[in-house]
């Protein structure tokens, strides 16, 4: 039986991102870090004045859910919160000797994963993926 959800645009983009995360997240067990919370470490390290806005744009992400990955790479001893002067409500975020230590030990794997990926689509495809990826964005 063919049913609407088998041929869902959202099915099927949900099903390819979760399969996705689920081979970076296996990658990366070993580093007890999730693809997201290096997604959000990457940030830290290479956008300027990084807050929490900034990751949750970045990411698609509430606030909400930002703040709790924050919270947590803080308390792995991962990034380290420092109030932002003059203003009680922002903090600067800045990453940890060890995250420095874990972007560099899983960059190999990251690139190696990301090119593989590459690799199943020709430039003109990856072009108009990058395409139909931003017009369906919401």
């Amino acid at each position: 039986m063919n049913y609407a959800l088998k041929n869902s645009i959202a099915y099927r983009f949900i099903r390819g991102a979760n399969s996705v995360n689920k081979t970076l997240n296996k990658k990366l067990s070993p580093y007890d870090i999730a693809i997201e919370q290096r997604a959000t470490l990457e940030i830290i390290k290479f956008e300027s004045n990084v807050n929490q806005t900034t990751i949750a744009n970045l990411l698609g992400k509430d606030k909400t859910t930002i703040s709790r990955s924050l919270n947590s790479l803080e308390k792995k001893g991962l990034i380290k919160k420092t109030e932002t002067v003059g203003d009680k409500r922002s903090n600067n975020i800045e990453l940890t000797q060890a995250a420095e230590v874990i972007l560099e030990d899983t960059i190999k794997e990251i690139t190696s994963f990301r090119e593989s990926l590459n690799k199943k689509l020709n430039q003109e495809e990856i072009e108009m993926f990058f395409k139909i990826i931003d017009k369906l964005e919401l």
